[in-house]
């Protein structure tokens, strides 16, 4: 039931407006011109468009919102070329699907791509086009340009203004972890609730990290050398790393004084504004963790300076904070990334179970003769992409979605006259669709759905008697053959999936104490890196588990039963970075054999949940007496590590037991 939930948010205001005047500006030329199919394909070129437009870097708006757009051009091309021949459409479509299902794995761009272009091929093998050939292309790439050019108007006025902002939400949220665990009332709460508290906030670190590293990363990439003022930036995010560290520590032990988070607030507001800061934290530290903070502020503030005259590498040798990946540039590691992916097994995969159901949903077509039924390959190209969300999930709001839009759809066909009173229409449903998005792909596909069947009817002139119908059995026609072709066929590992990634989590947990506590305050870039690991693979753990949550038994069972194993390593890693913090803000470091100790467990934890076996926690290791004296000196070693050091330990022995419960849990039921 939580994937039929609308996701809280802001209200994306300038999108919707862009929205309602591309879509129905040339509407509306075409009917005061009385060439209502061209004013309908440069509207359907811009919805395209407007299903890109969420990006917040205006940089990033033009790299991903143009090849989409030409990707489209060319599906529609081939898919008129190839209109009303029989098995030679099908092959057509079959072929198509697989080349879209193979480019899709390599990156975000291309994913977009293969959907536009599959969707541009399906809808020109089944809706009437205006000749000659070249016109609909040109006017879908306009549609879709318009929406670009409305997308990027105030990109004079606002330059820079996206990527410093999303730094500031790094900063922000670093803030708001120490909000969630100050005052009063956080000592009053039970020690669940802060847990709570405390991973959804470093969740939303995570989330605003890689915000920022996007936009700023994409911005390099598309410059045609070194920007300063990028550099500076990114010298700014990497500054934010000796925060986050303090301030997990300074979490572990609520209630915290506001004045830690308000600290951080103002420098976050610095970042936004591009000014400088030169007050002083404003607080004396009394703990490690504190000095560790108030260290790292005045570190972050003394990179809020501005570049000196006539330097380009600001800050070039600092330390890379945040263990942010170096990328290389340039043709050639473009292409080392596609034949990489190209050569894997999961983009074929993909590849042939997409091209497995739209040649199913086409021979369907041509042997039941359904009318005009390209909406069922239509159906499926929209459902079955995994990387956007659970393959399962999105067949059922697919289905529901579409009956929602199909009964306003019907009202409106019926009620409402064509001519202007369409663009009215067109312009409120348009308006809808950007809102409808940021809620949940049920709620976008409703708003989609009348909009599509508008255009339909405009270019069709079928009506409401021929197109609601259809269009209704087409739509869970299409799910269904998803569901059962794409989804149920291709178990894809499910049933040990969600375990080894966990187990890759709990390893990259390991590896990051070994650093933290060897070393000590030095080595910051190896520790960083570790850090970013540890934490990369916990937001990727997490997706595929809420993804796994809202499958169908016995994958939702597995995810249920191994979820506290996930939110207890969640809180192992944040036990790491404050124990970090604190070693940084002057504690006395372990020695190796504590190091070895902890890290060893933790790495039995993970042998264990990638076997699945049981896993013994004592320190001496498995098989262990109770009276092995190397285990007793091993408990009396651990009664004086630091408190922080403590809470690891604590963390440790609860995921192994819950990972133990989870296993339980699973042997008493059949899976």
């Amino acid at each position: 039931m939580s994937a039929l939930r609308s996701r809280p948010g802001p209200v994306p205001w300038p999108a919707a407006t862009r929205a309602a005047v591309a879509l129905a500006g040339p509407l509306a030329v075409g009917v005061a011109t009385d060439h209502v199919s061209y004013g309908v394909l440069v509207a359907l070129g811009a919805l395209n468009g407007v299903m890109e437009d969420r990006y917040a870097s205006y940089r990033l708006r033009l790299v991903r919102m143009i090849p989409p757009q030409l990707a489209g051009a060319v599906g529609i091309v081939v898919g008129a070329q190839a209109a009303g021949r029989g098995w030679t459409t099908v092959a057509v479509l079959v072929a198509v699907a697989l080349l879209s299902g193979v480019i899709s794995p390599i990156g975000a761009i291309a994913s977009s791509c293969g959907l536009m272009l599959l969707l541009l091929t399906v809808v020109g093998t089944g809706v009437p086009l205006p000749e000659p050939w070249w016109l609909p292309p040109v006017l879908l790439l306009s549609g879709g340009l318009l929406v670009v050019a409305l997308a990027l108007l105030a990109w004079p006025l606002r330059r820079g203004a996206p990527e410093r902002q999303a730094v500031a939400e790094v900063y922000y949220a670093a803030a708001e972890r120490l909000r969630a665990a100050g005052g009063k009332r956080a000592s009053e709460l039970h020690p669940a609730a802060l847990h709570a508290s405390a991973l959804r906030t470093s969740r939303d670190i995570s989330a605003a990290i890689d915000t920022a590293y996007d936009l700023l990363v994409r911005h390099r990439a598309g410059s045609p050398g070194r920007d300063p003022a990028i550099q500076h930036l990114m010298t700014q995010l990497n500054a934010v790393n000796p925060i986050l560290e303090a301030s997990a520590a300074l979490a572990h032990e609520p209630p915290v004084d506001p004045v830690f988070a308000d600290a951080i607030t103002r420098l976050g507001d610095a970042v936004a504004a591009g000014r400088e800061v030169v007050a002083e934290p404003g607080f004396e530290p009394r703990t490690p963790a504190e000095e560790a903070l108030r260290s790292a502020l005045r570190y972050a503030a003394g990179r809020l300076a501005p570049p000196p005259a006539g330097e380009t590498g600001v800050f070039a040798r600092d330390p890379d904070g945040l263990g942010l990946p170096q990328l290389a540039w340039g043709p050639r590691a473009g292409l080392r990334h596609i034949g990489t992916v190209l050569t894997g097994s999961t983009a074929w995969l993909y590849g042939l179970r997409l091209a497995l159901c739209v040649g199913i949903a086409s021979v369907l077509v041509q042997v039941a003769e359904l009318p005009r039924s390209y909406w069922v390959a239509l159906t499926i190209t929209f459902v079955l992409k995994p990387d956007f969300g659970s393959v399962f999930v999105r067949g059922v709001l697919r289905a529901l979605g579409t009956l929602a839009g199909v009964l306003v759809a019907a009202v409106l066909l019926t009620v409402v006259p064509r001519g202007w009173a369409d663009v009215a229409v067109v312009a409120v449903l348009a308006f809808l669709v950007p809102i409808a998005t940021a809620r949940s792909y049920g709620m976008q596909t409703a708003a989609i759905t009348p909009l599509m069947l508008l255009f339909t009817d405009q270019l069709g002139h079928q009506g409401v008697a021929g197109l609601v119908p259809a269009r209704v059995v087409d739509t869970l026609l299409g799910c269904a053959i998803v569901l059962v072709f794409g989804y149920l066929l291709w178990p894809d590992g499910r049933r040990t999936r969600l375990r080894r990634l966990v187990a890759e989590t709990v390893e990259a947990d390991a590896a990051y104490l070994r650093l933290v506590l060897a070393e000590g305050p030095g080595g910051k870039a190896s520790r960083s890196r570790a850090r970013r690991r540890a934490y990369n693979t916990l937001t990727k753990s997490r997706t595929a588990f809420q993804q796994a949550l809202a499958e169908p038994p016995p994958t939702s069972r597995r995810a249920a039963a191994f979820w506290p194993v996930l939110v207890s390593v969640e809180r192992l890693t944040d036990s790491i970075v404050a124990a970090s913090a604190y070693l940084d803000g002057g504690a006395e470091p372990l020695d190796q054999a504590s190091v070895d100790r902890y890290a060893d467990r933790i790495a039995a934890l993970a042998g264990g949940i990638r076997t699945g076996s049981r896993v013994d926690d004592r320190p001496g290791g498995e098989g262990q007496g109770e009276g092995d004296s190397s285990g007793a000196e091993a408990a009396s070693a651990g009664d004086a590590d630091p408190p922080l050091m403590r809470a690891v330990a604590m963390e440790i022995h609860t995921a192994c037991g819950l990972f133990d419960q989870a296993l339980e849990v699973l042997a008493r039921r059949p899976r």
